[in-house]
């Protein structure tokens, strides 16, 4: 899996996460109002993403309704994400070629791969890349937790 920029406009950017080419979800972004939109498989849904705790380190993503669904949290060298009541792991290689790795118990067994085609100049000045990474990686786990997505894995497993 690849995700890539797609466009960037004034205050909105829109990537793309590709599978052996064919386009598997898009979001976009925007950086004014924090509102994300996802849309993948016909389903398309709305989210917010801000920064909660007492240190404003986590990243908290809330459907439509405000309900909170997952969060990014970054501390004492361990990235974690709470998804639908699901703990993941997650690893960003500094490579020439960014991925980002999803996994549950050992990094040796990922859940998912993605490479990061991000461009650099586009980037907004309001967005920390950190806040980008976190983003793609919370739409990566709602994408995972489709119900058309989990059919296919219990399919090929």
């Amino acid at each position: 899996m690849n995700w890539e920029t797609v466009t960037s406009g004034l205050g909105q950017k829109v990537y793309a996460l590709r599978n052996e080419g064919r386009k598997i979800l898009t979001l976009a972004f925007n950086s004014s109002s924090n509102f994300v939109k996802l849309e993948s498989e016909g389903e398309k849904r709305a989210f917010t993403l801000r920064y909660e705790g007492f240190l404003k380190n986590r990243l908290v993503m809330r459907n439509e309704y405000g309900i909170r669904i997952g969060h990014v949290i970054s501390e004492n060298k361990e990235n974690l994400i709470a998804f639908n009541d699901e703990k993941f792991y997650y690893a960003i290689t500094e490579d020439k070629e960014p991925k980002l790795i999803i996994y549950k118990d050992s990094i040796d067994a990922p859940l998912a791969v993605c490479e990061l085609s991000l461009d650099k100049e586009g980037v907004l000045p309001s967005i920390k890349p950190a806040d980008t990474q976190q983003s793609l990686l919370l739409a990566l786990c709602w994408y995972l937790h489709l119900p058309i997505v989990r059919e296919a894995e219990v399919q090929f497993a």
